[in-house]
């Protein structure tokens, strides 16, 4: 499988890479960063971080293509123009436009030579404030992946964002998405079994299904289902050591199912809700989940991230596992969700190397129903219907 380049790879088996094995793929100049801090690399998955060279998509998003390079369009001024940053660095991106910024790393086209492919996603602070980001490898055909054509590529690694409800604010040398690499084709490393489900989401499961959770949770003194983003003015910073990190209040309102259990979802509305189900990664599996479907009745459910080994155990407070978050608009009309609808299904991967305790990551191990970390903790003491913060059951 390693082709004609020797080196460490040889001795590894196809599965999803842990952070050693990529650092020994960056040593040997297989992948490159101009970033001054290096590579980012986390247990299993590499921190891709924004350059200052961002432009604004004049008509809008521009699917990647094998056709032609990508920066053939950047530098296309009928299609896109540079923007500046603030005299803080940091660049405005207004909702509903789309954005395309360069990476600080690119890939050698010599990884193809090694059955080397990649999955990316956007981190998952990222998609809980209703901004899509996927990544573009010059020369592939779809977003968010690479495989061995990358070997007449240049490999140079572009974002692109679109804000949807709220504005918000990048800074160069900060990460939006991050990639998983692979040894061997992802679907050869895929696992999957009753007893695996059954580590993985409890004695009760049978497959890789996650549904939604409505009951209610208590949130610094109010029960939620729900968090129904507000239609509010200014933008996020999209860094967590941003201060004063903006108030949720000001951004966010807590919704209730009724009596029945159902939520609506109201056209154009922007939702985080929780799964029934608790995630509990072994260290020697890499999960990848994806929603069930796209659009389900009128509603259409963004999440698709990553869960790294060891997600959900060890959490402070004794429980077995942690819920994963879903991110839910309304389309066109109003619609209802259901507690227990199906919204995601899991898929796993065997890690090419098994992760060690040092590669805990704490990140949203301990969540339940949470909000992204760019915002402050909710106050222990909210007025609940006088300024909108809680809307009641329809």
């Amino acid at each position: 499988m390693s082709g004609l380049i020797k080196g460490p790879w040889e001795e590894w088996i196809p599965g999803v890479l842990h952070k050693t094995q990529i650092q020994q793929l960056y040593s040997n100049g297989l992948i490159i960063t101009d970033s001054p801090q290096g590579l980012d690399v986390g247990a299993c998955a590499i921190d891709l971080k924004l350059s200052s060279e961002g432009y604004k998509l004049k008509r809008g998003s521009v699917k990647p293509s094998c056709e032609y390079l990508y920066h053939s369009i950047l530098t296309d001024s009928e299609m896109s123009e540079r923007v500046q940053a603030s005299a803080d660095g940091s660049y405005l991106l207004e909702a509903r436009e789309t954005y395309v910024f360069k990476l600080h790393e690119r890939l050698s086209p010599a990884l193809a030579r090694l059955a080397i492919y990649g999955q990316a996603t956007a981190k998952s602070s990222v998609g809980r404030v209703d901004v899509l980001a996927r990544l573009i490898v010059d020369g592939m055909n779809k977003y968010e992946s690479f495989g061995p054509e990358l070997k007449d590529k240049t490999g140079n690694m572009y974002i692109e964002i679109t804000p949807i409800t709220l504005s918000v604010m990048v800074m160069p040398g900060k990460a939006l998405s991050q990639l998983r690499l692979f040894y061997g084709k992802p679907e050869e490393a895929e696992i999957e079994g009753e007893g695996l489900f059954k580590t993985l989401l409890g004695a009760a499961a049978t497959d890789g299904t996650l549904t939604v959770d409505l009951s209610e949770v208590n949130i610094g003194g109010v029960n939620a289902a729900a968090f129904c983003a507000r239609h509010a003015k200014g933008a996020i910073p999209l860094w967590k050591e941003a201060d004063p990190k903006p108030d949720p209040c000001h951004y966010w309102k807590f919704v209730t199912a009724d009596s029945t259990g159902r939520l609506q979802i109201k056209d154009s509305e922007f939702y985080i809700l929780r799964s029934k189900e608790r995630l509990f990664v072994p260290r020697g599996v890499a999960i990848y989940c994806k929603a069930s479907d796209e659009t389900i009745g009128e509603m259409r459910i963004h999440y698709a991230g990553f869960a790294h080994p060891f997600f959900g155990t060890e959490r402070e407070d004794g429980q077995r596992g942690t819920p994963l978050i879903f991110e839910v608009r309304g389309h066109q009309v109003n619609a209802n969700l259901v507690h227990g609808e199906k919204m995601a299904n899991l898929t796993c991967y065997r890690m090419s190397r098994d992760c060690d305790d040092a590669d805990r990551e704490k990140g949203y191990n301990e969540q339940e129903l949470e909000l992204s970390k760019f915002f402050m903790k909710w106050q222990d003491k909210l007025k609940m219907i006088g300024d909108g913060i809680v809307e009641p059951a329809a």
